[in-house]
């Protein structure tokens, strides 16, 4: 699989003079050769787009949230990242860049939902997450399932990593942030397919609380696990919003809508937001589907938490309307 998709990265690179003769040919010569470069020249252009263009085009997207708990009424505001897949495809955006991106919105809180590598090299890990550590709020974190597919040895060195750079790894585990009166529980899930053997379970997880409560784990699809329980606001990764998103067909064509694609959901486990990620894997683009980190205003209100018996399990076939 690496050197398949290390061919991949290297070979696209053939997509830039591909498109240049296209483009040549496009402009002179016999008509019907122009016509026939033209029409080539359309999807060869989206490959270029897709390839070197969108995954640098790192956007910011605020949503808001309301959950009920203790304490003062008030907002926290956090930064989720997820699937930032640092390794074979170069092009995924930096970790430098992701610090500074994220500390210019200001947080209070920043999470991170796992699959922090792509076949990174371990040698590798402290310079390549060191930058977290310049991060201006407390990070949490959770592993997902690339970080867990080479075993223990390389999960605990990533791990030693993230936590050297600053990052509160919970996998699982929990925390409270507390601040001006305001504070929430946040409660690290393990990875459920990569991590999890066939005689593990989810459990072993502290049970909710009467604070306020956020679930952090890397598949949206942990809520279909009796084990996870109610929680207030559960925040996942792993779908990368489909990475190329064309409405219809890529809900079909893979699992990225098999839970929730992206965005906020109601669910009979409570509120659920997957975020789509700033990396890629399998293939080194892309398209309708930038690259983004997204700043949840968690609004914690004095009310009671309404029951979800009622509420349809979110597993629709199409979200085409999240992006």
């Amino acid at each position: 699989m690496v050197l398949n998709a290390e061919w991949i990265y290297w070979g696209s690179f053939l997509l830039l003079p591909v498109l240049a003769v296209l483009l040549s040919a496009a402009m002179g010569g016999h008509w019907l050769k122009r016509v026939l470069a033209l029409i080539f020249t359309v999807p060869v252009a989206l490959l270029v787009y897709a390839r070197f263009v969108e995954p640098q085009r790192l956007i910011r997207v605020a949503t808001d949230v309301e959950i009920c708990g203790q304490g003062l009424p008030g907002t926290i505001k956090a930064a989720v990242l997820s699937d930032v897949h640092q390794g074979i495809f170069r092009n995924a955006v930096s970790v430098p860049r992701l610090v500074k991106t994220i500390n210019r919105s200001n947080p209070d809180i920043v999470l991170i939902a796992g699959d922090f590598t792509y076949d990174l090299p371990p040698e590798k890990f402290e310079k390549t997450f060191a930058a977290f550590k310049h991060l201006k709020a407390p990070v949490y974190g959770v592993l997902g399932n690339h970080d867990n597919i080479h075993g223990p040895e390389y999960r605990e060195k990533l791990i030693d990593a993230l936590e050297k750079s600053g990052v509160i790894m919970l996998a699982p585990g929990e925390d409270v942030f507390r601040k001006n009166g305001k504070f929430i529980r946040i409660v690290g899930i393990r990875d459920m397919d990569s991590f999890l053997g066939k005689t593990e379970t989810l459990g072993d997880y502290p049970a909710p609380g009467g604070m306020p409560s956020i679930v952090l784990s890397h598949s949206p699809e942990v809520i279909g696990r009796s084990e996870t329980g109610h929680y207030d606001l559960m925040v996942t990764g792993h779908t990368h919003g489909g990475q190329v998103w064309i409405p219809k067909l890529t809900c079909e064509l893979t699992t990225a809508c098999r839970t929730w694609r992206y965005g906020l959901a109601e669910t009979p486990t409570g509120k659920l937001f997957v975020t789509s990620g700033t990396g890629m894997t399998a293939l080194p683009i892309r398209f309708n589907m930038q690259p983004r980190i997204d700043i949840l205003r968690v609004q914690i209100n004095r009310c009671e938490a309404q029951p979800f018996s009622d509420v349809m399990r979110v597993f629709p076939h199409d979200q085409g309307s999240q992006n």
